[in-house]
């Protein structure tokens, strides 16, 4: 909704009014000039581009398939590259240079970054390496999208998502070197949630299960040893998560996992967590152990799961984790450990967390349905359907039902159609079940899919637009939400 907004002051002062573009160049010309000083290195001169590029974007009008914020970082980083002319083909603003691109996808980063600590946040950046700090910064304080920030940094969509990676856990070094609290108010996981809740170095609970041929036996426990020292306190050099354990990047952020196929390596783990799996230097020649950790709290698809299954492709191993079939939900294990046949690891290794299946009640799966699915044909078939913020459902209480069913405990299913001002069409699959909404998601045009689970919906009204707000939200402690993730915003076209 920022993105419209910001849209809709640029088209308001195209149309006269004057404050409108006073609003935005408040709004931006510190990032702006914070943007165009990593690449030009001189502060003065970056403060002079920010001005051109404000000249610039008063003088020619954007597309209208873009948002602002996508559309003056583009011209900043275009000003910028002029000055120190890197290349030639930048040394001219031209439409094709700042649009040749199909679609503009949706940025569904849930990081939030409060005003009081983005100042803290960029000192820290500025220690970054070069290569990463605006892809870090686009993406994670102005919440660009993947795309929209390769188009604007010239890299190619996988680049910058290796640089964002990269360069949010050089972040998170930087950070715990300079104090574990100041991290903590910019992690997008809740470290402390777990630092309050976990006190002990020791295992908590254990529950070891026999598997088959090559799943030996597993382990989850309640632990802190991973990343707190003997007297209870976390540094860089104590937390094993940063500086010992890889990343399950298909996860984005939170969850880590470790290849242990040595005595030494495994003494080194034991030694932090009692609770780990027994072995010996000779259980070591024929097996390896896996363990997998969250530094946040479990969504609830990844309560009680468990080592479901190993696969082999090429020169990959896959370790699948699977939740169990009647799912502990209350259960607070942030480490889970199996023994695993050697037989099983390769070269690389691949952790994929399987995502529950929904329940959705007779309309068509989301793979069968066409890119260019239709307004008319998503509200034949029953969806709750939103074209441009506004509601075309016949049905207008439609998602309004399907929340108080919910919230008397009944177990029900919407599907969201929306088209939004970019030509996207989401659709938006929710299932109520086991006091939890399953969300899955996805983007029609271009396949891109989000998955998550939540605990709640609200829905608020923003009276000085005239809109309408549904959003998501976990509950992780003491009743307080961590989040509010927006489903979908509606004008309010009855005041």
């Amino acid at each position: 909704m920022e993105r419209d907004f910001d849209k809709k002051l640029y088209n308001d002062y195209l149309s006269g009014e004057k404050q409108a573009f006073e609003y935005l160049y408040n709004k931006y010309k510190r990032k702006i000039v914070y943007f165009i000083y990593n690449i030009v290195k001189d502060y003065q001169k970056a403060e002079d581009l920010m001005q051109e590029t404000f000249i610039y974007i008063m003088q020619n009008k954007m597309k209208s398939n873009v948002s602002f914020k996508y559309y003056i970082y583009l011209v900043a980083k275009s000003k910028a590259f002029n000055y120190i002319n890197i290349e030639n083909r930048r040394n001219e603003i031209t439409d094709e240079y700042l649009y040749n691109n199909e679609n503009i996808e949706s940025d569904v980063l849930d990081i939030i970054t409060q005003e009081e600590t983005q100042k803290e946040l960029l000192e820290s950046m500025k220690l970054l390496d070069e290569k990463y700090k605006n892809a870090v910064y686009l993406v994670n304080i102005e919440k660009l999208s993947y795309k929209e920030t390769a188009d604007i940094l010239g890299e190619t969509l996988q680049n910058t998502k290796s640089l964002v990676h990269r360069g949010k856990k050089q972040l998170r070094i930087i950070l715990l070197k300079k104090g574990f609290d100041e991290m903590n108010k910019v992690a997008k996981v809740i470290i402390i949630v777990l630092c309050v809740s976990i006190f002990l170095t020791g295992g908590v609970y254990g529950a070891v299960k026999i598997y088959n041929e090559y799943i030996k036996n597993q382990t989850t426990t309640e632990s802190a040893g991973l990343y707190k020292d003997k007297n209870d306190i976390t540094t860089y050099e104590s937390d094993l998560r940063l500086n010992d354990m890889k990343m399950v990047e298909e996860e984005e952020e939170g969850m880590y996992y470790k290849i242990i196929t040595n005595i030494k390596d495994y003494n080194k783990y034991k030694k932090r967590v009692s609770a780990l799996p027994d072995m010996t230097e000779e259980d070591f020649k024929e097996n390896f152990l896996a363990i997998f950790t969250w530094e946040r709290p479990k969504r609830a698809f990844e309560k009680d799961c468990e080592i479901g299954e190993v696969k082999i492709e090429n020169n990959t191993s896959y370790i699948i984790l699977k939740q169990k079939e009647n799912p502990n939900y209350e259960e607070n294990s942030n480490i889970l450990a199996g023994v695993i046949s050697k037989e099983k690891l390769k070269e690389n290794v691949k952790v994929i967390v399987e995502k529950k299946s929904l329940d959705t009640r007779g309309f068509a799966k989301v793979s069968d349905l066409p890119k260019d699915y239709s307004v008319e044909d998503a509200i034949k078939d029953g969806c709750f359907v939103i074209e441009e913020n506004i509601l075309k459902s016949k049905d207008k209480t439609q998602f309004d039902d399907f929340i108080a069913k919910t919230k008397n405990g009944e177990n029900d299913f919407i599907r969201i159609y929306e088209k939004d001002i970019e030509d996207r069409i989401l659709i938006i699959d929710i299932e109520y079940k086991d006091d939890f909404y399953f969300c899955y998601k996805i983007n029609l045009r271009n396949n891109q899919k989000w998955y998550d689970s939540y605990k709640q919906i609200d829905k608020n009204y923003w009276k000085n637009e005239n809109l309408i707000f549904y959003g998501f939200s976990r509950i992780i402690l003491n009743d307080k939400k961590a989040d509010n993730n927006p489903i979908v915003i509606i004008t309010d076209t009855d005041n």
